[in-house]
This record gives C-alpha cells, sequence and structure tokens, in this order.
C-alpha cells in the first residue's frame, strides 16, 4: 500500500503512516505533477489550506488506485466534493479537531482586550511606567457573552467562559435547537437579543452568503457601548469599514481578529487602533491540535481501508 503526503502533516502522523504503508512526502508537487502520479497511491494527505484549488477537474481524471483522500484539517467547502466522490474516493476531514485551541485562543484575545495587555505591555517596551493609566479594564466575571455560531468551537467558548468566568452564555445559530443549546449551558436566541444584551459577542459561524457581513453598522449599532467583538469563526462575516468607524468612535470597546476579510493581511485601517488587536489566523494551530490531527487523518484513513490500526500500536 502507498501513501502520498502532499503538505506539512505532524510528525506523530508521519511515523504511524510508515508503519502500513510505503510513504512518499512531496510538498511542492504543482497540480499537473501531481495529476500525473496521484493515481499510484492508494491514500493521498494533505491540509485544507494547501489543497484548496488542486483537488478538482482534472485532477483525479486519472485516479488510478485512490481510494481516500486524508485533509489533516476540519473544512470541506472548498473542495468540489461531488467529483471526488463520483471517482469512488472517500473525503476524510476532521470536524472539532481544532476546537480546543481556537476557543482558547478566542479567550485569550478577549483578556487582552478587557485588560489592556497589549496596549500597557507596548507602552513599557516605550518606556511608560503607566500603573494607573488602566483603571478602566474590566473583569469577565458574571458578564455576558453572546456567541455567534454555536458548533464545536463555540460550544467549546462557551465552556470556558462559563465555567471559568461564572458567564450568561448567549447563543445565535439557526442550525441548533433550543435543547441543545441549553445542554451546553446556553441559552439560544435571535440575533438582534443577542448583540443588544452581550458584553461580549464572538464569531464562530462558517463564511456563506448567509453570513457575510452578518455583523455590519446596523448590527454594530445594536450592541452595547462598550462592548467587545471578536472573531475566530471567517474573515468577512465582519464589515471591517464599519469595525473601524465603531471603534474610532469609541462605541465599541475592543475587537479582536483571528480571521480578515483579505488574508494575508499586510495593512488595514484598523492596525493604527489602540482598541485593536489581530492574529494571523493561528487559533488553531497550536502544536496539540496538529498532532491530533497528524494522527487522526492517518488513523481515520486507515480504518477506512479496513486496516487494523491498534495491531501494531495498542491503544493509538
Amino acid at each position: 500500500m502507498k501513501a502520498l503526503v502532499i503538505d506539512h502533516i505532524h510528525e506523530e502522523g508521519i511515523k504511524l503512516l510508515n508503519q502500513f504503508c510505503e510513504v512518499d512526502i512531496n510538498h511542492n508537487l504543482p497540480p499537473e505533477e501531481l495529476a500525473a502520479i496521484v493515481g499510484q497511491y492508494d491514500i493521498l494527505l494533505g491540509r485544507a489550506t494547501h489543497l484548496t484549488g488542486r483537488i478538482e477537474k482534472p485532477l483525479l481524471d486519472n485516479f488510478g488506485k485512490l481510494k481516500v483522500i486524508g485533509i489533516a484539517s476540519v473544512g470541506l467547502d472548498q473542495f468540489d466534493q461531488d467529483y471526488i466522490a463520483s471517482k469512488g474516493i472517500k473525503l476524510i476531514n476532521l470536524p472539532g479537531v481544532n476546537s480546543v485551541s481556537v476557543a482558547e485562543h478566542t479567550v485569550s484575545l478577549l483578556l487582552c482586550g478587557m485588560r489592556h495587555i497589549l496596549l500597557a505591555y507596548q507602552q513599557m517596551k516605550d518606556s511608560i511606567w503607566n500603573k494607573h493609566g488602566f483603571t478602566s479594564a474590566l473583569e469577565l466575571h458574571r458578564k455576558t457573552v453572546g456567541i455567534i455560531g454555536f458548533g464545536n468551537i463555540g460550544k467549546n467558548v462557551g465552556y470556558i467562559l462559563r465555567n471559568g468566568f461564572k458567564m450568561n452564555v448567549l447563543a445565535f445559530d439557526p442550525y441548533i435547537t433550543e435543547g441543545e443549546a441549553k445542554d451546553s449551558g446556553a441559552k439560544l436566541v435571535s440575533l438582534d437579543e443577542l448583540l443588544a444584551k452581550s458584553d461580549v459577542v464572538t464569531i464562530h459561524a462558517p463564511l456563506t452568503e448567509e453570513t457575510f457581513h452578518m455583523i455590519a453598522e446596523e448590527e454594530m449599532k445594536k450592541m452595547k457601548k462598550d462592548a467587545i467583538l471578536l472573531n475566530a469563526g471567517r474573515g468577512g462575516i465582519i464589515d471591517e469599514d464599519a469595525l473601524f468607524k465603531y471603534l474610532k468612535n469609541n462605541h465599541l470597546r475592543f475587537a479582536g481578529l483571528d480571521v480578515q476579510e483579505t488574508e494575508p493581511c499586510n495593512h488595514s485601517p484598523l492596525f493604527s487602533l489602540d482598541n485593536f488587536i489581530a492574529t494571523p489566523h493561528i487559533a488553531g494551530l497550536t502544536y496539540d491540535a496538529l498532532s491530533r490531527a497528524g494522527k487522526r487523518v492517518v488513523i481515520e484513513c486507515l480504518e477506512y481501508l479496513e486496516i487494523d490500526v491498534n495491531a501494531i500500536t495498542p491503544g493509538a
């Protein structure tokens, strides 16, 4: 059995794969070269960001013995799933594999905003000892968080904030039931109610036609003055021009984004504001999540091919 790895899969996954397959690793294959050789392999492994735009017609027209494509990350919406299925090939992804990492990063952004951490550190580097300059900092304790998108990540964010900070959790998600939200310690509400009642609004939804610029000027008007807005879902859900306006006029206290409408994002008017912080789409990329993803995608591909992984690696 042969496997082709065309992206950086964690070494723990590669080590496991080597126990069952002949493994070739090539991270720089142009699409035409990949199309020419992919039929020689039973398994193709990669990550969504690297494979976007590559697993499409006519890549798999000569699919040969390829039986399974493993994506060591979450999203599948960027792939032509009908085309892949038409070749009889199984497409495997890993929903929830980085949920804890993204949730913890979200809370990190939130604490930076509530406690002015980034600005205080920058002042210290500029030799400003401003011990009494941040008395507007706030506690999270018993405040209200509104979570837009209450899937795996949203639920993890709610769990941390509810149990760690005793926060009241509201959720907006048209695809879950009131009972599902209640079971996870949240109250399911309309978007308008969430915006009006939340001290913190955090987004963990996919980017679709429905969610594009879901949070724009009209929605920001409905938010509490001094509310915090976070986005670790997808860029484009927040209208960044409106966000700049509502941060600059201090209607919003702070915003923290791990995703931007244009990526890579090398310049933005938002960067000029002291009440804004951004990270370059790194929330899910921890050692723990990558290790978990590398091993799990290999295990699921092998199990699909009816290989007993535990025969060599007990407890894997």
